[in-house]
């Protein structure tokens, strides 16, 4: 045992030590974690893993989504191949029949190349400035020539698509240019064709666009320094537009400025052009597209040409139409430097750390936290917004939100540890609930220092006869029993979330209510229940003493009174004691040593048993005068809990009570004997109150008897 008590003793000198060093190096370790942290953040390993990335994405989304749409520009007309353009429901027999292009679109997909002329010429016709076909007319099928014929005519007018492609070869997967057919483009038509590629960020995102590139740069082969030939069609569209380009002229990826949602260009279905009477209507004979880019395209659900943005799910030609838009306003979103990038993350760590040092309350850091990140939001939304730029939000929220979320709880842990520690040396001197007010609720303990009345319920608890045992009883032995006793009497106040007042030699003193109150009528219950559990608790006691000849059998007697009391920080400057005082308390203790003289173990004080007479069976013991009080108490012993159904007898010892209260002794008499009879023919109670019905009608009342029994000892 001794062994181990020096091991117990060891590990906790070593978790205080421990403690102690964490708590004076805090400060450097919160600030060694969070410069670990910087220095992660900065590392090419973290910004190539997917999630980094998908996380720095969802950033970008949200200030895409948060800031306001622009206006469709009024240079671009979006014609679309939508599902009426396959199926031609709209339009009578007569209008496809008056079309020779409608009677093509009847025909089974791909169409008639035929029917791409016609609707150059159609558009053409309206004065477009430009026609771009989101389309790469890769295979060969009829009418290439007429539409070959077309794209000459209007080759400075007229853009096509070509694109990449992944083909698996013998050296694994390389780049592949899929071209037009080459039946469509004659010789001069070579400036007609543009990639219609669209790249998604690693999260499958579209948020940028290249406009510059080359097969080679895309296959992965920079290092040889081959040309960007390559040009993007929304480049090829504008410079044609505009007579320059207006496009970046490099081949790194730029950030799209979308003008909004999805819907922003409604599409022109391409068969109500070939209907005179809705190219009139809508069309305005061709008035809408004069000047005008026009980007035909897929449009319908059978092409799966639908892109997720930060916006949503657009279809290909609409973004492609966004993405000239914003060529023609020279509008795309830069991205700030590495430097700057660095600075803004190391200003976001400064921040972190200075809310973990400087803020003092605990509640209050993860608030300004909470507020630092909200701050820095609206910071980069307001640059995004208006000046196109984009902040990189995951590194700075990183370098904020780890190390102060870090340094929080670390600081939260230490001082949680301390408290323990605190609490576990302040419990062993103050009950559990001192301890608890003086860690918890400062306040509170402060001011019950300078004295505070309040109502408590106090509980007395004394063992009958110790002076006499310790006179005859082994010291050693005794004291043994006497920690056995406390351990098992104090465990069940502590149970009752009482507080241990004291010990008073062999006595216990508890209050509930002193330092914090469930309510007076709660306060009381938790005592009133604490008294029987310490009546049943020594029963058990003295039961497991009766094989142990060095055990001696105790008897207690227990006093529970509720009154107002005065609560402080009493004692010596140099010895203070929180405690309670009063009459509240005296009458509680004098309860206690009244059980005596009633020969039972509990008396409960009246406004103990007015509060809980809902959850205990009582029976009244009486009146009592108690010495120095002017106004006699009523007592009573608590026989049970509510659980347990009254004793039959307990009504007709209430009836034989008021019997005697109200001066008639003979019925009173009639009934205490009754009660005695049915209890099993032993009863103290009875017997004291038989014994004074008998004097009393013998011997008549004195001037100003009042029923109740005067105790001569405090």
């Amino acid at each position: 045992m001794e062994q181990t008590l020096r091991i117990t003793c060891s590990g906790s000198h070593n978790q205080i030590v421990m403690v102690k060093f964490l708590s004076k190096n805090s400060k450097w370790i919160i600030a060694i974690f969070g410069f670990l942290i910087l220095g992660i953040t900065q590392t090419q390993w973290l910004r190539t893993l997917p999630l980094w990335q998908h996380l720095e994405g969802l950033t970008i989304d949200v200030r895409y989504s948060n800031r306001p749409g622009q206006p469709p520009d009024p240079n671009i007309v979006l014609v679309g191949l939508t599902s009426s353009s396959f199926q031609l429901d709209d339009l009578s027999t007569n209008e496809i029949a008056a079309s020779p292009t409608l009677q093509l679109m009847q025909q089974p997909w791909p169409w008639d190349r035929r029917v791409y002329a016609a609707i150059l010429d159609k558009v053409m016709s309206g004065g477009a400035k430009v026609v771009m076909f989101d389309f790469v007319f890769a295979s060969q099928t009829d009418g290439d020539d007429e539409f070959a014929q077309a794209l000459l005519k209007y080759k400075d007018h007229v853009v096509i698509g070509e694109m990449f492609g992944d083909e698996e070869g013998t050296s694994g997967r390389t780049k592949k240019l899929t071209a037009p057919n080459p039946d469509l483009l004659l010789p001069g038509t070579d400036s007609v064709v543009g990639l219609v590629n669209i790249w998604t960020d690693p999260d499958d995102v579209v948020r940028q666009a290249k406009y510059l590139t080359s097969l080679e740069h895309e296959s992965g082969l920079d290092q040889f320094n081959f040309p960007e030939d390559l040009m993007h069609i929304t480049a090829v569209t504008t410079k044609k537009f505009t007579g320059q380009d207006v496009a970046p002229q490099d081949d790194h990826f730029h950030y799209i400025d979308f003008q909004g949602t999805p819907g922003r260009y409604r599409p022109y279905p391409v068969e109500q052009m070939f209907v005179d009477r809705i190219w009139h209507a809508n069309f305005k004979d061709g008035l809408i597209f004069s000047n005008k880019i026009v980007v035909v395209g897929p449009m319908a659900e059978i092409f799966h040409d639908n892109h997720l943005t930060p916006l949503g799910d657009m279809p290909g030609p609409e973004l492609q139409t966004q993405i000239i838009a914003a060529l023609l306003h020279h509008s795309w979103l830069a991205e700030t430097s590495a430097v700057i990038n660095f600075a803004v993350a190391f200003l976001m760590l400064w921040i972190g750390l200075e809310i973990c040092f400087r803020i003092k309350s605990a509640i209050l850091k993860p608030v300004f936290l909470l507020g630092g990140i909200f701050i820095f939001f609206v910071i980069c939304q307001l640059f995004f917004t208006h000046n196109k730029l984009i902040l990189p939000m995951a590194q700075p929220l990183a370098c904020l939100i780890v190390p102060g979320a870090f340094g929080i709880s670390f600081q939260f842990a230490l001082e949680q540890l301390e408290r323990l520690r605190t609490r576990s040396l302040l419990e062993r001197y103050v009950s559990k609930n001192v301890a608890k007010t003086i860690l918890e609720d400062q306040r509170s303990f402060l001011e019950s220092l300078s004295g505070r009345k309040q109502s408590v319920t106090v509980l007395f608890s004394d063992i009958r006869g110790f002076t006499s045992m310790t006179e005859s009883s082994d010291a050693g032995k005794l004291v043994a029993q006497l920690n056995e006793y406390f351990l098992e009497m104090v465990g069940v106040v502590l149970k009752e979330s009482g507080t241990l007042q004291k010990f008073i030699g062999d006595a216990i003193m508890a209050a509930w209510g002193d330092t914090h109150s469930e309510g007076l009528a709660e306060d009381a219950r938790r005592a009133v229940s604490a008294a029987l559990q310490m009546r049943a608790a020594l029963v058990r006691l003295n039961e497991k003493w009766v094989d142990q000849p060095d055990r001696i059998k105790l008897k207690i007697g227990i006093g529970v009174n509720h009154g107002e009391i005065i609560v402080g920080n009493i004692g010596h400057p140099q010895r203070m004691e929180f405690t309670v005082l009063g009459d509240g308390v005296n009458l509680a203790a004098r309860l206690e040593s009244a059980t005596k003289q009633f020969h039972t173990d509990v008396l409960i004080g009246e406004e103990t048993e007015k509060l809980t007479r809902d959850n205990f069976v009582y029976r009244n013991v009486g009146a009592i005068a108690f010495k120095g009080k002017t106004k006699p108490v009523e007592t009573f012993v608590v026989l049970s809990d509510r659980t347990v159904p009254p004793p039959a007898w307990l009504a007709k010892y209430q009836e034989g009570i008021q019997f005697y209260r109200g001066k008639k002794f003979t019925e009173a008499l009639a009934r205490f004997q009754e009660v005695k009879k049915e209890i099993g023919g032993e009863d103290f109670l009875c017997d004291m109150y038989i014994e004074q019905c008998e004097n009393l009608f013998h011997q008549g009342l004195k001037s100003g008897w009042d029923g109740s029994f005067a105790l001569s000892e405090k």
